[in-house]
């Protein structure tokens, strides 16, 4: 009796052992993407009062950190790189089941997308990061259609466990995103034209529009507020159709809508960090100081500042603007470190000599100090039309130019 207590006690051991080792082993292999951007939420995921979703478009442009600094408002961004309407479904079911928050916001670009799903790795940065659960069950079932390629998102080893070979330091020091699941995007790039405004709205019919209204049905249901949104950036045609078909959608449902394609919130020669659809740094401040102003008039959601339960908070935006400064301080590129001045965390004093030839050959770089200034560089650029030398002091930004 004895013999078989203690063979099953060392049989237990030795199961809780393996599976120790497994889970070391999934998780070492694991890139990490899913962790660094979602971790803080995951772990802390009651303390939100708003919580942004959409695709890289709401990553790249909605900062909820300069929204803490600005209104004190609790907010995370759990968009996702690549995810199409259907993904999103998901992530905002999730979330929903996980927090309680005041407002969701959601961006609809490439809702007329007729894909439920984009790359696999996309899928697997936005859904790795999920405890296994009945729902993560049902999002596989539903995402994946090939029953063969469903392992790897109930168990990622099955996906990464190539990688055991490639494993570096990073991946022993994992790196948390400090931006509550944001991310800057440094480059400057100039974009695309942007198509015409179309007189008419046509139907967009598609698996996306299914599953925005699936995601405005969940949240009325829990009495959830929700905001739609379509950011800003060189829309194409197509574009601009599903941008306008949202507006119907919004309507039926009777929930607030902001097109960004039809304000000018943004500038696109120097505000976009691709050709033709995402913004950078200075782009997003500004689409983030909107839609600040837009919550703080129609929404009733709480200022945190001050409140010793959100203490933390305020050295999370004292590591944000660290961050920033960093990532200044690797730049390589003029344009690039103009771009990430325009910001109101930063004054700043500019030496132009009007006499180099930069200003003349490249007008990019007086309208990215135009930015920071908000305008106002008349005499800086009578200078440079003159070839004298200048000294401009920007006290905060969008509109301390002296």
């Amino acid at each position: 009796m004895r013999k078989r207590a203690k063979g099953l006690f060392w049989g237990c051991m030795a199961a809780v052992f393996f599976a120790a080792g497994i889970r070391f082993v999934t998780n070492l292999t694991d890139p990490g993407y899913a962790y660094s951007k979602n971790r803080e939420f995951v772990e802390n995921s009651d303390v939100y009062d708003v919580l942004f979703f959409g695709n890289s478009h709401m990553a790249n442009a909605v900062f909820p950190l300069e929204l803490w600094d600005d209104y004190g408002m609790a907010s995370y961004n759990l968009a996702g790189f690549g995810l199409r309407m259907p993904s999103v479904y998901w992530v905002v079911r999730h979330a929903l089941s996980e927090s309680e928050p005041e407002l969701v916001v959601l961006d609809c670009h490439n809702v007329g997308a007729e894909e439920k799903t984009g790359r696999k790795e996309m899928l697997h940065a936005q859904m790795d990061h999920l405890p296994l659960s009945f729902d993560k069950i049902r999002m596989i079932c539903d995402l994946v259609e090939d029953p063969g390629d469903r392992l790897e998102f109930v168990w990622n080893f099955a996906a990464y466990h190539d990688r055991w070979w490639d494993l570096d330091q990073a991946d022993f020091e994992r790196e948390v995103n400090i931006q509550k699941g944001a991310e800057i995007a440094v480059d400057v790039v100039t974009p695309d034209e942007m198509a015409e405004r179309p007189v008419e709205t046509v139907d967009v019919d598609s698996v996306g529009m299914e599953y925005l209204r699936r995601i405005v049905e969940e949240c009325q249901s829990r009495d959830t507020e929700i905001l739609l949104t379509y950011l800003p950036f060189p829309a194409s045609e197509d574009e601009w159709a599903e941008a306008l078909y949202v507006e119907r959608i919004a309507r039926e449902y009777r929930v607030p809508y902001v097109n960004f394609l039809d304000l000018q919130v943004v500038d696109l020669e120097v505000d976009c960090s691709d050709t033709n659809s995402h913004l950078n740094g200075s782009g997003g401040r500004k689409v983030t100081d909107y839609i600040g102003q837009y919550i703080h008039a129609h929404y009733e959601i709480a200022d945190h500042r001050g409140d010793e339960a959100y203490a933390d908070w305020d050295e999370d935006y004292r590591q944000y603007t660290e961050y920033k400064l960093g990532v200044m301080e690797q730049l390589e590129t003029l344009d690039k470190y103009l771009m990430m001045l325009a910001d109101p965390a930063f004054d700043c004093c500019i030496y132009v000599d009007g006499d180099a030839g930069i200003w003349q050959q490249n007008e990019i770089y007086m309208s990215l100090i135009d930015n920071i200034a908000g305008g106002k560089t008349e005499k800086l650029a009578q200078a440079v039309s003159q070839g004298e030398p200048y000294f401009l002091v920007v006290e905060s930004v969008w509109g301390g130019g002296k």
